[in-house]
């Protein structure tokens, strides 16, 4: 079968689409044709070889992904064969960008009945991530301020959706000013742009002073040491990633000025397959198919235009979802 390849850590002449084999199905696992994957700044960090957990090379990429299930393993309980799902790959994120891929039973999402195929595989990543990092990783309240860096990309997008249904103020900030039309079209309370203002200036005159309850950073570098001066006393600080560049700064001298915390997230943590991770995927359907919660779409690729989707995705233009066509079935199921 089809995938996208990468041979070895690099640049995007590492995307190669092979032949691969067919995957068996283990106990406690499906077998699931693949129509549509969602290329995801993970796959960015694989390709390059700077993922933070190990990758072994070579790999096939892809962490989300739509399609019909085909195969149970044995000790399967739900989900029937022929039945169309969306799905993360794996605590790995990866073998999604195939035409085929075995998949833990617990990682298995049910189709909202709102979308088809195509625009379901950009849900699964983006949607547990915004939810457990405001319910999970922290609990959000009404009334509280967050300070969302990177708010125009689709993990931002969804945060501000989501935590302006909870009764949150959301200022965001965006690296390119284009962005801000998306962000204010999806909830978000003011647009920062960084090239030419001091997002804590701007949080410090929304609170009068007070600064924000919680900051999501996902940037990293000089950002992430900035954002603690604009928490109010106790607040928290939520990194997800290093997009612009390792930080470095003297984290322990820095939480004592306002008395606040730094933590770390990844969504696996959130337990796949637990009662709490259910809970977490019946809310979201719920929210997906009432239409609070919308996760747009910035472009599609087929799976042969891997290296222009990448591309596109590095460019930090993309205001939604990237999605690759993997081809296994029709779109629409």
């Amino acid at each position: 079968m089809k995938a996208v390849v990468v041979k070895a850590p690099g640049g995007l002449d590492q995307l190669t689409i092979e032949d691969v084999p067919e995957p068996d199905v283990p106990e406690g696992h499906v077998l699931v044709e693949v129509a549509w994957g969602a290329c995801n700044w993970g796959d960015i960090q694989k390709r390059q070889g700077i993922y933070p957990d190990p990758v072994s090379y070579p790999a096939i990429l892809g962490g989300e992904v739509s399609g019909r299930i085909l195969k149970h393993g044995k000790r399967v309980k739900k989900f029937a064969v022929g039945e169309n799902v969306v799905a993360i790959t794996g605590k790995d994120m990866l073998r999604g960008f195939a035409r085929k891929v075995v998949v833990p039973q617990e990682f298995l999402m049910p189709l909202p009945t709102t979308l088809d195929l195509r625009s379901a595989a950009a849900y699964p990543v983006v949607s547990l991530t915004a939810f457990h990092l405001l319910n999970t990783a922290t609990k959000i309240k009404p009334g509280d301020t967050i300070l969302v860096h990177a708010v125009g990309g689709a993990v931002g997008l969804a945060l501000a959706q989501l935590a302006r249904h909870a009764g949150a103020c959301v200022i965001g900030t965006v690296g390119r000013p284009e962005k801000a039309r998306n962000a204010l079209e999806f909830g978000v309370d003011r647009v920062v742009a960084r090239d030419s203002e001091d997002f804590v200036d701007v949080a410090m005159e929304i609170t009068e002073g007070k600064g924000v309850d919680l900051v999501i950073d996902s940037l990293g570098a000089d950002i992430l040491p900035r954002s603690f001066d604009a928490l109010c006393p106790f607040g928290r600080v939520i990194n997800i990633g290093e997009a612009a560049g390792e930080p470095d700064f003297e984290i322990r001298k820095k939480l004592y000025e306002r008395s606040t915390s730094l933590a770390g997230f990844e969504m696996i943590h959130a337990g796949p397959g637990s009662r709490r991770w259910r809970a977490s995927v019946q809310k979201i359907v719920q929210s997906i198919e009432t239409g609070r919660l919308v996760i747009p779409i910035a472009g599609e690729y087929p799976m042969d235009r891997i290296r222009e989707a990448h591309a596109f995705l590095e460019s930090r233009t993309a205001s939604g979802k990237l999605l690759i066509e993997v081809g296994g079935m029709d779109a629409n199921g």
